[in-house]
């Protein structure tokens, strides 16, 4: 099992203002650097399934999103990389035992515009609650380290 890298927080969430679902959904960036992304979510109840427990959708939305932000970063400033989602697996192995839950996303290989991540989330106390496996696909121009400039509107 891997560690988590000890980084501050962002200052600011890299996408603040552009993820509508991300607003709704409610969770934040912790961590976001070359091939990890680290994404925070504080527990409402809205999040909770009929049994009271939090719904497997927000896992998986937490873990999608930490992939996603995995493959987003760009080394040239301002740049940015675009993936889509081709695959991505769960295994649930606990409950979470707090009110946040943390995402974490790590880039584990690319071959050309395909990328394949691993990552889990985890309680505030550190409690694996989900494993997940993913395979993502780079826009055309995004596989590049440096991503592509801003477009012009």
């Amino acid at each position: 099992m891997s560690t988590q890298p000890t980084h501050p927080p962002l200052e600011r969430d890299p996408t603040q203002g552009r993820n509508k679902f991300r607003r709704l959904v409610g969770y934040t960036t912790r961590v976001w650097q070359e091939g990890y992304g680290e994404m925070e979510l504080v527990l409402r109840d809205e999040h909770m399934n009929s049994m009271g427990i939090p719904h497997g959708g927000v896992y998986v939305t937490m873990l999608d999103a930490a992939f996603g932000s995995a493959c987003a970063w760009a080394a040239v400033p301002a740049h940015t990389r675009s993936a889509v989602t081709v695959s991505l697996t769960t295994n649930f192995l606990a409950i979470a035992r707090t009110p946040i839950i943390i995402a974490r996303g790590r880039v584990t290989g690319q071959d050309g515009r395909m990328v394949t991540l691993q990552g889990e989330v985890v309680d505030a106390d550190g409690q694996i609650c989900v494993l997940g496996l993913a395979s993502f696909m780079y826009l055309p121009g995004s596989e590049h380290r440096n991503g592509v400039p801003p477009r012009r509107t």
